[in-house]
């Protein structure tokens, strides 16, 4: 994560650390919303990448916490569903290679 340092008459300054830092994703937020984010608001990066260029709605989504749970647990399990589907199309390509080279020797 990218933090940003505040001075203390940014408007956003309470969104700050006690060293006066904000992290860059929920500042962004704030800008566009044009106010300080409540702290049990949560920035979520879309597309699970931190180091995101920060744009919002693009790549970045305004939720609570526990539709964060559900959105984090969600997308854990579709890139493992990806993975598993991405194996299957190669093992298949494979089983139909075999089958071509089996009929061609009989």
């Amino acid at each position: 994560y990218i933090y940003v340092l505040l001075q203390p008459d940014d408007f956003f300054y309470s969104m700050t650390n006690k060293d006066g830092y904000v992290f860059e994703h929920r500042l962004v937020v704030a800008k566009t919303l044009g106010r300080c984010l409540l702290p049990w608001e949560i920035v979520h990066h879309k597309d699970g990448c931190a180091k995101d260029d920060n744009r919002y709605p693009e790549t970045l989504q305004l939720v609570q916490e526990m539709q964060h749970k559900q959105i984090t647990i969600l997308e854990r399990r579709f890139a493992e569903l990806e993975k598993q589907n991405s194996l299957l199309k190669f093992q298949i390509g494979e089983l139909r290679e075999q089958l071509t080279k089996q009929r061609l020797n009989y």
